[in-house]
């Protein structure tokens, strides 16, 4: 399958996460400022680190599926991306380092079963693993860093709030879109001083 998202061209195949509303929300309002170290967690297609590469100095792309990471870096070869990296990694298992900007649209649906699908399934009311992104997140960014990630309706929201607050961030609810039966959040957080 083909996905055009403005001048970038992404084939994704598979096992792969297919970019869709949620990715675009976050692609779109992407706050990368020039010469910022962007860390793209869960990058799946791609689309985030790419739409990054434009003003970011470096950005490293993780994901845990491997298929993910051959498909995101073919999707770099094919849009001639140079300043990105590609790296397996489940959240932070293989990351080091502090970043000015950590983006991640998260597997956010909630489920109670085993889980099925790495890219779809946020465990328990959806926030599991975004609970502990936020968690890890503080020790992965410089001071004044910044993350991005998409939250849903369907998600206990509070819970994310709270986790937020807990691990010393401001934070906003910046963009949303209305789909289906869910309304898809951005979240902007910044690591107070």
């Amino acid at each position: 399958m083909t996905i055009y998202f403005r001048d970038l061209l992404l084939d994704v195949e598979g096992d792969v996460y297919a970019p869709a509303e949620d990715s675009f929300l976050l692609a779109e309002n992407l706050d990368v400022r020039h010469g910022d170290l962007v860390l793209d967690m869960g990058t799946g297609s791609g689309i985030q680190a790419l739409a990054a590469a434009g003003k970011a100095g470096h950005v490293l792309a993780v994901d845990i599926n491997p298929k993910a990471l051959e498909v995101a870096a073919a999707n770099a070869r094919l849009n001639k991306v140079r300043n990105v990296e590609f790296r397996q990694s489940d959240l932070y298992s293989n990351v080091e380092g502090g970043f000015d900007l950590i983006t991640f649209n998260p597997p956010y649906l909630p489920t109670e079963d085993n889980i099925v699908d790495f890219a779809l399934d946020g465990g328990d009311r959806g926030v599991e693993v975004i609970k502990k992104f936020i968690r890890e997140s503080a020790a992965h960014l410089k001071p004044g860093g910044r993350l991005q990630f998409i939250v849903s309706s369907l998600n206990n929201l509070k819970v994310v709030e709270s986790e937020l607050k807990k691990c010393g961030f401001s934070f906003n609810f910046a963009a949303e879109k209305k789909i289906f039966v869910e309304k898809l959040l951005l979240v902007n957080a910044e690591l107070k001083p």
